[in-house]
């Protein structure tokens, strides 16, 4: 069995959107958002010379996660709910450390850091959101 990047990209998604309420998934940076919060799991790295020796990989998946739109009076608030480490169906966080196997899709995976915190610009659209960085690694026998 292979090594299949694009499962672990929507393994990530699904562990978080079937912990979050009303949280969407994104395979791919959206044109725009509408629905929130918004979930965008992309690789940020992986090691090709594990792929290569052993059909395995080790990589870094960033997440990012747009809460809300900047102008909505409540955003930040929102914000620190979903970076909160315990709360159930709303925390990104704690959706991630439910399900280290991404549903499956990796043998282990961690929140390693949270960066980027705050206002940002999406295709021009203003966002309250954060980004998580998750090791992760597969063993393929």
């Amino acid at each position: 069995m292979a090594v299949n990047i694009r499962d672990i990209v929507r393994g990530a998604g699904s562990a978080i959107t079937s912990r979050v309420t009303a949280a969407q998934s994104y395979d791919y940076p959206p044109d725009s958002v509408n629905q929130f919060p918004a979930i965008i799991p992309l690789i940020d790295s992986f090691d090709p010379s594990m792929v290569m020796a052993s059909n395995s990989v080790e990589g870094t998946l960033r997440i990012i996660c747009l809460v809300e739109r900047a102008e909505v009076r409540e955003a930040y608030l929102r914000l620190y709910e979903m970076m909160d480490t315990t709360g159930s169906g709303t925390s990104i966080i704690a959706a991630l450390r439910a399900d280290p196997t991404l549903g499956t899709s990796v043998d282990s995976s961690f929140v390693a850091r949270v960066e980027n915190i705050g206002g940002r610009q999406v295709n021009g659209q203003p966002y309250v959101g954060f980004d998580l960085l998750v090791p992760f690694v597969r063993y393929i026998a």
